[in-house]
């Protein structure tokens, strides 16, 4: 199918979307209701649209780029995973890196924007790690282990930061319409866990422990709009 015929018949499938809408709207007389839901019966019958893929008009998605192109550090995916929960959203990793979030709008674009900002903020956090407490690490394989439980322990903070938004039963069936609709089945990521299986040594606890202390800085401001509205200020920065 080509793009006009897909943007054609996304188009057709927003006006049956429509269609119902009006068609269960309690505003709708009796006979506006009927209809609508004839109307939109019968363009779904001509067409072959499913009832899926109208539900899945129900959610979108946003998308940004992430680090790792395949192994992905069990950090980052503990991050995209909190981040879809806090806002209401599933998160997918895809090849090369990047990662999306959906959900109903405008929530997708909101956890790409958290997404963004709390990574960077971890990646900085880290960068300051190593070069202060694990400069005297030569090993890079034990620097990068080391720092990995740094970057767990600042997410783990991080996410406890934030209230999660919860998600309505017909939004959880619209994502995972939509997830449908455009993937079929998706592979479960199969995140690298470089200290999977291994009895931690003392000093190791402390580098997870101090980026748990270090995650209480993290922070995501209010002030970017989405479609008229606004951000909210999920987190604070500093110790609470």
């Amino acid at each position: 199918m080509s793009r006009e015929q897909d943007e054609a018949r996304a188009r057709k499938i927003e006006r049956v979307r429509k269609m119902l809408a009006l068609a269960n709207n309690s505003g709708a007389t009796e006979h506006e209701a009927a209809t609508a839901l004839q109307m939109a019966q019968a363009l779904m019958a001509e067409e072959d649209i499913s009832d899926i893929e109208v539900l899945a008009t129900e959610a979108s998605e946003a998308f940004t780029d992430g680090g790792a192109k395949a192994r992905v550090p069990a950090w980052e995916d503990a991050l995209g995973r909190a981040i879809a929960s806090i806002f209401a959203c599933d998160a997918i990793h895809h090849h090369r890196g990047a990662w999306s979030f959906v959900g109903i709008d405008p929530l997708p674009e909101i956890a790409t924007y958290a997404f963004d900002v709390l990574r960077r903020q971890c990646l900085q956090a880290r960068k300051d790690y190593i070069a202060k407490q694990l400069k005297r690490v030569t090993v890079k394989a034990n620097k990068t282990r080391r720092a990995d439980l740094f970057c767990q322990g600042w997410v783990d903070t991080a996410k406890s930061k934030a209230r999660r938004l919860p998600r309505a039963t017909e939004h959880d069936q619209a994502v995972m319409a939509f997830k449908e609709v455009r993937y079929g089945t998706l592979a479960t990521l199969k995140a690298v866990d470089r200290n999977k299986d291994r009895s931690l040594r003392d000093y190791e606890h402390r580098d997870r422990d101090r980026g748990r202390l270090a995650g209480h800085d993290a922070q995501l401001r209010a002030g970017m709009s989405v479609h008229g509205g606004q951000k909210a200020m999920l987190t604070r920065g500093g110790r609470s």
